[in-house]
């Protein structure tokens, strides 16, 4: 285990955890009526603690990587802590609501250009950084198709800015594709539930889910047997 790399990746997700709490329990945040879940803040802390549990797991695994502290270890886990802490609130507030405090995903998409830039110049892949410009600017243009919301599109915007930079073009295409996947899911037993064909889908936590379990897989596969190595 690299120490430096533990302890560089520790502040991180307490830091990421911490910002978005702020963030999100601001005086200023989109105001849900009287739900005591948010009046309480009790949402939020709720998101800073899954965050920053993903944050500690996702560090002590990044920790034994055999390069030590690095770029793609700090941006993997912070940016993951990121979209969980997104995902627990907006699994609450889209689902209930149908509405997704815009705020928060600016902040994540500032964290994410900020952050997956530097990881694209380290990499110098021109194809990534194709794929990457070209998926925030279509998901920009979502934003204009009636039947999908701003905040719809701003999370597709996180999904290229962070699936691109730390999860590989192939595994952002797959959680790409379990997003699809879970809409239709939801869609269908929406449909048999109500017996009507024009079902509203809460998108952005079926965007936010895959995006955030996708990192947290792969760290605990390439992690695991790291750890078992050296402890072994």
């Amino acid at each position: 285990m690299d120490w430096i790399a533990l302890l560089a990746y520790l502040g991180g997700t307490a830091v990421t955890a911490a910002l978005f709490y702020f963030v999100g329990s601001r005086k200023s945040r989109r105001i849900y009526g009287d739900d005591r879940w948010i009046q309480s803040k009790r949402l939020y802390r709720l998101a800073a603690l899954v965050s920053g549990s993903v944050g500690i797991l996702l560090s002590v695994l990044q920790s034994f990587s055999l390069s030590g502290l690095d770029l793609f270890g700090f941006a993997t886990v912070t940016l993951t802590v990121m979209v969980s802490s997104l995902l627990v609130v907006f699994a609450y507030t889209d689902h209930r609501y149908r509405m997704a405090d815009r705020v928060l995903l600016r902040w994540g998409m500032g964290m994410a250009f900020l952050i997956g830039g530097l990881r694209l110049i380290e990499l110098q892949s021109e194809p990534r950084t194709v794929i990457f410009l070209m998926g925030i600017l279509l998901s920009f243009a979502v934003m204009f198709v009636p039947s999908i919301g701003a905040s719809d599109s701003r999370a597709f915007v996180l999904l290229f800015a962070v699936g691109v930079p730390t999860l590989d073009m192939l595994y952002t295409y797959y959680v790409f594709v379990a997003g699809i996947a879970l809409w239709l899911l939801y869609g269908i037993a929406e449909v048999i539930r109500t017996r009507k064909f024009k079902v509203s889908i809460p998108l952005v936590p079926y965007i936010l889910l895959p995006l955030t379990l996708a990192p947290i897989w792969l760290s605990l596969s390439y992690g695991i047997p790291r750890i078992i190595e050296v402890l072994g």
